[in-house]
């Protein structure tokens, strides 16, 4: 098991031969991975509620500090983003489709920006700037034995170094959501306003008849969901760092890879749900 606490030892195991054995071995470490990541993220959770004035105005300095990096200094990335993906979608659809109504054009919007490309793709933005970030930071604690300085002065690293990034990635991704939506769907009202068709009048009706309470609720779970991935991945991949800087690029890329990956398949699964519960876009259609 690749532990992730500051104070245990990666455990050697010797090589295997053949197919199945192989499969088999990657399985069982995939499992025991999964697992470290949960107990990891179960123990950040746990310790939101701990007692402890001071620590919690430590862990608030640094969950603010987090945001500022993550939002706040991610709005050049998002802005630029959305606003063409969002002209770039409307041009798509006069290409494909000259003389779509507005309507539908409305309800395109609502279906591919707000409820699929916002959440998703500012996961991806925040995974790729924040996360490296994070799982590099980390990793760098772990190998300069910050981390295990904590824990040997009972500062629990999961509280003091876990917490206030899964807080703060969480709270970025569901605000920098909210306003990658709102660009994109700027982006697409001007370039229709450039060409003069769809009426921007019909655009807004479709949008106003799509969009419901349900997309909100997907909205939000979407964001809060992305971001817990992104950050308990990136924590993770850092806390398993052993001491050796040179294993800091190598976990950094994987926390990376496996965040963005996370992200999608949770996107899809909570996309699958929505449409199982309120119907498929063509049935609103």
């Amino acid at each position: 098991m690749i532990p992730s606490t500051p104070f245990e030892s990666r455990e050697k195991r010797p090589p295997v031969r053949g197919f199945v054995a192989r499969l088999g071995r990657e399985g069982i470490e995939a499992y025991e991975e999964l697992a470290t990541l949960l107990r990891l993220l179960g123990s950040s959770l746990r310790a939101a509620v701990a007692p402890g004035k001071a620590a919690r105005g430590a862990v608030h300095r640094v969950t603010l500090a987090q945001i500022v990096f993550t939002g706040a200094e991610g709005l050049p990335f998002v802005t630029a983003t959305a606003l063409v993906l969002g002209a770039t979608l409307m041009l798509q659809m006069r290409v494909a489709a000259p003389g779509l109504p507005g309507e539908i054009v409305g309800k395109v919007l609502v279906t591919l920006v707000l409820r699929e490309l916002a959440p998703l793709v500012t996961a991806i933005i925040v995974a790729s700037r924040s996360g490296t970030a994070i799982a590099t930071e980390i990793g760098n604690m772990k190998a300069s034995l910050e981390v295990l300085g904590l824990a040997s002065m009972g500062i629990d690293p999961a509280r003091y170094v876990v917490l206030p990034r899964l807080i703060a990635v969480v709270v970025s991704v569901l605000v920098l959501m909210v306003y990658f939506g709102i660009l994109s769907l700027l982006g697409a009202f001007a370039l229709a306003a450039v060409f003069g068709t769809p009426d921007l009048g019909s655009i807004r009706a479709g949008l106003a008849d799509t969009l419901g309470a349900p997309d909100l609720i997907l909205f939000a779970l979407k964001g809060m969901g992305c971001g817990a991935v992104v950050a308990a991945i990136c924590c993770h991949y850092g806390m398993q760092v052993t001491g050796s800087i040179t294993e800091v690029p190598m976990l950094t890329g994987k926390a990376v890879i496996r965040a963005v990956l996370g992200c999608v398949l949770y996107s899809f699964g909570a996309t699958l749900a929505f449409y199982s519960l309120v119907g498929t876009p063509a049935s609103q259609m």
